[in-house]
C-alpha cells in the first residue's frame, strides 16, 4: 500500500495501492470509486462520506490517515 489520505473538509478517504498507469474509474452505488490500471488491477479506492463508513472503533482508519495538504 502506498498511502492513505483523508480530506476532512470533503469527508473523502483515498487509499492509493499501486503506482501504475491509470485506465478508468468505476463508481459503485455505495459511494466508492475504484480506479483501475491498464492491466486491470486496482490502483486506488476513494471513499466518499468516509465518516459514515468508518464510525465507532473503525474510525481509527480515518484518524490514522495522512491529512490532505491544502498547498
Amino acid at each position: 500500500m502506498k498511502e492513505i489520505t483523508y480530506d476532512k473538509e470533503a469527508d473523502v478517504l483515498n487509499i492509493d495501492l499501486e503506482n501504475k498507469k491509470y485506465w478508468k474509474s468505476i463508481e459503485l452505488p455505495n459511494g466508492m470509486i475504484v480506479d483501475i490500471a491498464e492491466d486491470g488491477s486496482i490502483i486506488s479506492i476513494e471513499i466518499l462520506w468516509a465518516s459514515k463508513f468508518f464510525s465507532g472503533d473503525a474510525k481509527r482508519v480515518i484518524e490514522t490517515a495522512k491529512p490532505v495538504s491544502l498547498d
